[in-house]
């Protein structure tokens, strides 16, 4: 069956998710290097971010656990990157420009994402938003990949067909996943952009 639904994750796909190079601009003043990885890991890396994607707990709730695990004396900067951070984000041309050469072909274009609420802040600065055809995100609907109910609820929310599907993400737990429920898959690496069109023209998809 011929694929007609393209699917995208956003960050290390859509957008250079990178926060180190967030903390590093907030922390700018002279903090050390342990200053820097110990606020990547508490804001970024730890539960209260991983609580954040799933929907579980507030933006304030987040901010006050993630404090807590912090010296005073990172305190102002740690909370001006939590509230700034999507500041730096910076779209990947590449497949930015593939959605939209796919999409002029006739493809409709999906996002799957986990992320916190923050997105509706910063969606603005993703080019391919202004084209998509729907999104599911893991904050607004209380589900994250790789499990199989997210899927789902894009799949139901937009009547897609799994077999007529194709999913783009750089995580290997997700694309599994995908893979078990019926979709054409491409695990994506942004150093490799040539796999990606070469997997997606092996699925029979063409737009150029």
């Amino acid at each position: 069956m011929a694929i007609r639904n393209i699917i995208f994750d956003m960050g290390q796909v859509l957008i250079d998710y990178c926060p180190e190079r967030y903390t590093a601009a907030f922390l700018s003043d002279g903090s050390c290097h342990e200053d820097c990885e110990l606020v990547t890991k508490v804001l970024f890396e730890g539960e209260a971010w991983k609580q954040l994607d799933a929907g579980k707990i507030t933006e304030t709730e987040a901010l006050t656990k993630m404090l807590s695990q912090l010296p005073s004396r990172l305190h102002r900067s740690a909370r001006a990157l939590f509230y700034g951070w999507q500041t730096y984000v910076r779209p990947i041309p590449e497949t930015n420009c593939l959605a939209f050469a796919l999409k002029n072909a006739g493809y409709k274009i999906y996002i799957l994402s986990n992320t916190g609420v923050r997105l509706h802040v910063y969606n603005h600065r993703i080019p391919a938003f202004s084209i998509i055809d729907g999104a599911v995100y893991s904050a607004d609907v209380q589900q994250v990949k790789p499990y199989a109910d997210i899927f789902r609820t894009l799949l139901s929310r937009y009547s897609l067909k799994p077999e007529e599907s194709f999913f783009i993400d750089d995580n290997a737990d997700n694309i599994q996943m995908a893979a078990s429920l019926g979709l054409q898959v491409h695990q994506f690496d942004k150093t490799k952009f040539s796999t990606l069109e070469q997997d997606l023209h092996s699925a029979g998809i063409n737009w150029q």
